[in-house]
């Protein structure tokens, strides 16, 4: 498999301090990310994608977003788009108004690579971040959030990318990403669940067993603390990962060590590589990464 990652912008990477969004708690405002530490942590986790057997392909900080007023957030490569793994990207429509820029840009980079494209329509209503979907293509299964999808965009994605099946996951963090996870086999199909039981509405705790007692699947349940957190405490972002066929990348250990057991039995590699300095801006792993 080919995965993206973003370059860093030629100014370093928020020099002047972080922004701030208002749904977003996990972004320190005014905080300036350590340079030699972000391109450290940078270079450990596309070792750890090529070490699992996968390219990494590294697209080109925009000049345009790195004049002015920054627009830095590029670096969350997974926001922009997202791919059907078989050639195709589908160009989302950002539930943050400014970031919409983003989606134009990386249509390009993904035409100049080869890839068909399909766009969202541009049109009110219709928001769609890729941190607020999982999709497992093998089992052609799409997890959508509902924090900066619109409803409306989250249908538009799963028709573009032909799902059999669409589970909605309603909960408190900004994007899907930040309280669940999926864990594929080495198949690349899904194996167990990983979710922030606590922060999920009643409704989609129904959805979430339903489809896992279906399909005879496996719920660990973290706590918060291995999520975004709480109002009080920013949490570890170890939900926030990639899960690759037999390997699950993330930026933290669970706090129940019993999970990292049961997924070693299933056979799942467990890869841990901090991204300290990019959770400073509301990101981890599976934000700096997309699958093509």
């Amino acid at each position: 498999m080919k995965i993206v990652v973003s370059k860093l912008p030629n100014s370093g990477w928020w020099q002047n301090g972080i922004p701030k969004y208002h749904d977003n708690p996990a972004m320190v405002e005014g905080a300036i990310p350590n340079l030699n530490i972000v391109e450290k942590e940078r270079q450990e986790l596309m070792s750890s994608i090529r070490n699992s057997g996968h390219e990494v392909i590294e697209f080109d900080f925009p000049d345009d977003l790195d004049q002015g007023e920054p627009k830095h957030d590029f670096i969350f490569i997974r926001d922009s788009f997202i791919s059907d793994q078989n050639g195709t990207a589908v160009i989302l429509r950002a539930g943050e108004p400014q970031r919409r820029l983003e989606n134009k840009i990386v249509k390009t980079y993904l035409e100049s690579i080869g890839m068909d494209i399909i766009e969202l329509p541009d049109q009110k209503g219709i928001r769609a971040d890729g941190g607020e979907f999982y999709f497992c293509a093998k089992d052609k299964v799409l997890f959508s959030g509902l924090q900066r999808n619109t409803r409306s965009g989250a249908n538009h994605v799963a028709e573009a990318l032909n799902v059999k099946e669409m589970i909605i996951l309603k909960g408190e963090g900004y994007h899907l990403d930040t309280f669940f996870t999926p864990v594929l086999d080495v198949d690349g199909r899904i194996t167990a669940l990983i979710v922030c039981r606590s922060i999920l509405s009643n409704g989609s705790k129904k959805r979430l067993y339903q489809f896992s007692d279906k399909k005879n699947i496996p719920v660990f349940v973290i706590p918060p603390d291995d999520a975004i957190g709480t109002g009080r405490m920013i949490g570890s972002f170890a939900a926030n990962a990639l899960p690759l066929p037999g390997v699950l990348i993330r930026p933290n250990h669970f706090t129940d060590p019993s999970i990292d057991e049961k997924l070693m039995d299933m056979g799942i590699d467990r890869i841990i590589t901090s991204t300290s300095q990019f959770q400073l801006s509301g990101g981890s792993v599976h934000c700096m990464t997309n699958e093509l």
